[in-house]
């Protein structure tokens, strides 16, 4: 039987919604059984208790039995090829962040893990052609996977932050042409039904698993896509998408430095704390950078059907309104206990 598009795309985010949220409930109870918690942070004023790990474990949950059900039901085509070649690299990065979550690794031993998991991608084909020269393009994706796994892990210190914002992030990378672009889809599924569990006040996290996976995901679905697109315009469409968690790195990097600290090292800086030491609540935070999130990825649905004069205006719309809220954001401090 010949699936409807509509009607594959109903059923994986459906099916991801549910599995997203009873994956999400099994390994909550599990971790609180086994101890499995993150404890309180002075970093973080909000986290005051022990919190359950394993969120990215349910979240990948959520995103398998979506993929499951499609083929059960004969919706996955010719993808599933498609789609174990990006799932070992993703259950790469699932194990390093859970073996982070249970011991803290050093930078370095981190930063070194991460980038054999990105080498792996790479010889899965994870690759954008940049330049034509295969070196090059390897090098660069390689760079590009690293870069959005550590924003993403970086952003994820408020709850229901990046979760709300992978929802909208793989909503908008579903549209691209990637072979993988019904796993964005049953990710950003999976990470609605997570939610039910992570909204603030959050009963569990996403914890590294989450961040690591999320991150390579989206870096995957990235490379893949927009090979048949001019370059300028796929890029630019792409990097507003990521806007708010690239802004995080970039803002961290940057006070980071002035500060005299190393980029990995552990800072009350991120904007979300700073926006909750200017007088907002945990959800008056996610809820206004989901926003933000939203408007950027309107801005890249404008950019997508604009000319590349129109493209070049949004991207300079775009930078004003990062810079603004840079410029904003370092009014405030978080004091750390």
């Amino acid at each position: 039987m010949i699936l409807s598009a509509g009607l594959v795309s109903a059923v994986t985010f459906s099916a991801a919604v549910i599995g997203g949220a009873l994956g999400t409930f099994g390994v909550r109870a599990m971790a609180v059984k086994i101890g499995f918690v993150a404890n309180p942070n002075p970093i973080v004023p909000q986290h005051t208790r022990p919190i359950a790990y394993l969120g990215g474990v349910g979240v990948s949950i959520g995103a398998i039995v979506a993929v499951i059900v499609l083929s059960l039901i004969g919706g996955l085509d010719n993808n599933f090829g498609a789609i174990l070649s990006i799932g070992v690299p993703a259950l790469l990065f699932l194990g390093l962040g859970v073996a982070d979550d249970l011991r803290r690794f050093s930078a370095a031993l981190k930063f070194t893990a991460q980038t054999l998991i990105a080498v792996v991608a790479v010889v899965q084909g994870m690759v954008y052609p940049f330049s034509g020269i295969a070196v090059i393009d390897d090098c660069l994706s390689m760079l590009f996977i690293l870069v959005l796994v550590n924003a993403f892990n970086l952003i994820d210190v408020c709850d229901g932050l990046l979760a709300g914002l992978c929802v909208i992030i793989f909503l908008m990378l579903s549209q691209t042409d990637s072979p993988y672009a019904i796993v964005s889809l049953a990710t950003a599924g999976a990470c609605a039904g997570f939610l039910l569990f992570n909204f603030p006040p959050a009963s569990i996290f996403l914890g590294d698993a989450g961040s690591h996976v999320l991150g390579f995901l989206a870096a995957a679905l990235v490379l893949t896509g927009g090979h048949a697109h001019p370059a300028f315009s796929y890029w630019t469409t792409t990097l507003l998408v990521l806007a708010i968690p690239l802004f995080e790195l970039g803002f961290l990097v940057v006070v980071r430095t002035r500060k005299g600290l190393s980029w990995f090292r552990g800072s009350p800086d991120h904007f979300s704390l700073r926006l909750q030491v200017a007088g907002l609540s945990r959800q008056q935070t996610v809820g206004s950078s989901w926003f933000a999130s939203a408007v950027f990825a309107g801005i890249a649905w404008v950019a997508a059907s604009s000319s590349i004069p129109g493209q070049v205006a949004l991207i300079v719309v775009a930078g004003v309104l990062l810079i603004a809220a840079a410029v904003l954001l370092l009014r405030w401090e978080v004091e750390v206990p």
